[in-house]
């Protein structure tokens, strides 16, 4: 079963993948390369206003969707909105919050139609736990 999947970020991409040394972690991270850059995409995800601002919705085949936030020690805050296409067998819908030094990160995935817009729909993943790579 397809779904749809919001697809947006707040994050400064070239800045992100500068931090990011782990070249599996970059290969994947490259991704936020291609979807579409606005404020609106933080929360509160407010979506008349996101979709005037250039928030797709995109067919995620066999996937999940998925919700990454990031908020760094200084209390700056990213969000990115997107789809882990064929992952639906390996991802269930869930919430992983990991702390560091340099701040938190929450990764949220959920499997039904254009389900990332809302951190109340979105539940944790222990299998991305290897996400704490990125903070450490």
């Amino acid at each position: 079963k397809d779904i749809r999947c919001y697809s947006c970020t707040t994050m400064d991409a070239e800045q992100l993948l500068q931090d990011v040394q782990d070249p599996n972690w970059r290969r994947w991270l490259e991704n936020v390369r291609y979807v579409p850059h606005t404020n609106d995409c933080n929360d509160p995800f407010l979506t008349d206003r996101a979709l005037r601002s250039g928030v797709r919705s995109q067919v995620c085949d066999n996937g999940v969707c998925m919700k990454m936030w990031f908020q760094q020690k200084d209390g700056t805050a990213n969000v990115w909105r997107s789809c882990i296409p064929n992952a639906r067998e390996q991802i269930r819908s869930d919430c992983t919050r990991i702390s560091s030094a340099q701040g938190d990160m929450e990764v949220c995935t959920c499997d039904s139609h254009l389900c990332n817009s809302s951190p109340l729909q979105l539940s944790i993943v222990t299998s991305f736990l290897f996400l704490a790579r990125f903070l450490l």
